[in-house]
Formats: C-alpha cells, structure tokens, sequence
C-alpha cells in the first residue's frame, strides 16, 4: 500500500506521466457501503476490459470501517491511502490515474473540483460520482455532485429531474450524466431446480429502520416466527455490522439485533445470526426480507424472491418507510405481514425493473465517458507543473 505522492514543483522533479489512457482508475471507499460500491464497479469495469488496471483507494481522513471488515471483504488491502488536507489536491497533480470513481463526494475531493483552475486542468484524472444507493433524498446528492465530471443516476426516470436542478447551478462545467449504478444492473435468471433447492431465508437488517425498540421486535418475533414454521429452513438475520463496530459510520444503530435476539423467549434453534458478505448470502438465499435497505435491490438483482415489509409496528414514526414506499410503490415486492408469514413471494413488475435497473454495459460506458473527458474542449495545465503544448 502506498501513500499518494506529494505534487511535483516542476516536469523535471519526476518521471514522465503514462499517457492517460494508459493510467489506471482509482475507486475511492472509506466505509462498508462505499467499499461494497468499490467491489461491484471494479467488477462492471473489468468485464468491459479485462485489461485495465485498477487501483483501490483508502479515504483514511474518514474511515468507518473495522479491521474484520477490512480483512473479511478487501483482504488484499488498498493500493492507495489518501489521508492529510492535500490529498486530493496531491492526487488530482500527480497524474498517475485517468479517472477517480466514488459513490461518496468527499469533502476534500468536492473542494479541489470547485476550483476552477484545477477543474479545468489539462492532466488530472476524470470524477465520476454515482448515488450511495438507494436515495430517499437524492436533491441534496444531485447538488454535492454538481461539479463533477460524470453523474450516474438511477431510476432511469431522475435524470429529468437531475438536469431540471443542474440548470440553475451557475458553476456547472463540462459534465455528462448516465444512467446506472453497479448494485443496480439488470437482474440474473435463476433456474426454478436452483431456487427450490435453496432452504435459507435472510431478514436483511439496516441501521436505521425500524427506528423504534419495538418495530424492531417486531421484525424479530416475525422471523422467529417463520423459523417455527418452517422447521427445515434455516432463517438467518444478515446484520450490516456487528455491535462493536462503525462507531463512526454515519448511520449508527441504536438497537442491534444480538441484544433484541438474547431477549427474545424462546427462540427457535434454526433462528440464527449471521455477519457474512451480502454476496455469500445470496448464493443459498431461497427468499430475501427486508424494510428500507438497500439490500432489496441485491436480492432482486441477484435473482431472488425478495419482501418489502413496511407495516411494522411504529412504521408511522419511521422517516424511511414512506421514502421506501415511494420508489418502491409500483414494484409489486411490498408484502403484507400476513404474506410475508406465509412466505407468499411475488415476482417485481417488468417496467418497474426497466426503470430502476440498467443495462450490463456499466462498465463500458464509464470509460467511455472518461475518454471523453481527456478530449474536453477546454483545457488548461494545473497549477504545480507545466505541460508542453497538446499536439493533434
């Protein structure tokens, strides 16, 4: 793992620059949701070219994630770690990378692409920003990322919206918006022999939702349940992360569910926790429940039956049930606590699919757009070094 290198005073202080298309892409994550965001678009980037370097950058400046997080999903470790007030600036003058891709505008990173002169400059590496996932207010997300050089958005539908908002920034540049996000590709064809095989059930937590002591019981007591009633499932309660960990996340969990499960009287044996990778959970997932996560969006692009549950008790005290009930209104994968106790699973509607997942290609059109970007009409050498005239 290397630091970023400090900015040169002049050409000859360093070797000279790969050409840029020739540099590698950085992808930025400093907690578990950024880094899940990292992992899935390294893989989108490698399926359009599987010989692209890629490089994984540690925004140490804010980090939340624990050790065992580190280990359990990036056991190789980050190539780069972007700590100190310069970083970014160091970065965007190195010219050591064609493009930065992040699902977060660091504080930092949104301050150096707010300088015009260091916007505009000829030899530093494409930004391109995408939602953190599931936006239940994406205006304000639209704004942090309004002075970056690429926008992917999703629905598909947002990207009115997301131009209708852009037309009144004043300091808006050379800027191209897409559509996608590498959690959100069109969904896979499970075999029905693969699905029917499958005996694990997965009650995919989030930090926030339910709110209350008591909506969260209630999830709980629903799952336990389902166990009883399914003697030969085995229902697993997927935690984002374990009590003891990501003090320093954004989205802190006031009542974790190992405390609410220890409490619960008897508790069927085939009721169990787990902290393993999304991913792991579903390749023996049967079925995927959920309230207001983003891991809807996983079970269905993975395939799998999946359960919006929003009338749990307190829902009514919930901030994140009615957002959740909008985007996901014409979905046809909210469930009442009737079907969901009986496992009565529906398949999502096709045109909500449509708009809500995009194409596999993801990876082709982002270095498309970096590509682009070295060729924008309006260039000039940053500050920190000199460049010799472009040639045609």
């Amino acid at each position: 793992m290397t630091q970023v290198p400090s900015s040169p005073c002049c050409t000859c202080d360093v070797p000279a620059p790969l050409p840029f298309h020739d540099r590698p892409v950085l992808l930025l994550f400093s907690d578990d949701s950024t880094l899940f965001f990292a992992l899935r678009i390294r893989e989108c980037l490698r399926e359009a070219d599987p010989t692209l370097k890629i490089e994984m950058g540690w925004v140490v400046a804010e980090n939340a994630l624990s050790y065992r997080q580190m280990s359990q999903l990036l056991p190789e470790g980050p190539d780069l770690a972007l700590h100190g007030k310069t970083a970014f600036e160091d970065l965007f003058l190195a010219r050591t990378h064609k493009a930065i891709l992040t699902s977060r505008v660091y504080r930092a990173l949104g301050t150096q692409l707010r300088r015009v002169v260091m916007h505009v400059a000829e030899e530093r590496p494409c930004v391109i920003a995408f939602l953190g996932g599931l936006d239940f207010f994406p205006q304000n997300g639209y704004f942090r990322r309004r002075n970056c050089d690429g926008v992917f958005l999703f629905p598909q539908s947002e990207l009115k919206r997301f131009e209708q908002q852009a037309s009144g920034w004043p300091d808006r540049m050379w800027q191209e918006v897409g559509f996608g996000h590498p959690s959100f590709v069109m969904p896979e064809q499970l075999s029905a022999e693969d699905l029917a095989g499958r005996r694990d059930i997965y009650f995919f937590t989030q930090a926030l939702s339910p709110s209350t002591r008591r909506g969260r019981m209630h999830m709980l007591k629903a799952m336990a349940a389902i166990a009883r009633a399914n003697p030969d499932r085995t229902v697993w309660i997927k935690l984002r992360h374990l009590p003891d960990e990501n003090q320093q996340h954004l989205h802190l969990e006031k009542y974790d569910y190992p405390g609410l499960l220890a409490e619960l009287p008897d508790a069927p044996a085939n009721l169990k926790l787990t902290a393993c990778t999304m991913d792991e959970a579903l390749v023996t997932a049967a079925l995927g429940i959920t309230c207001t996560s983003t891991a809807a969006i996983d079970v269905v692009r993975a395939g799998v039956p999946c359960m919006v549950h929003l009338e749990f008790v307190d829902n009514y005290v919930d901030p994140l049930v009615e957002p959740m009930r909008k985007l996901f209104q014409t979905s046809g994968l909210i469930t009442s606590l009737e079907d969901m106790l009986h496992l009565r699973a529906k398949a999502p509607d096709p045109k909500w699919i449509a708009d809500m997942f995009c194409p596999r290609d993801l990876g082709k059109r982002v270095l498309d757009i970096a590509h682009r970007f070295e060729e924008r009409p309006f260039r000039v050498a940053a500050p920190g070094f000199s460049l010799p005239p472009r040639t045609t």
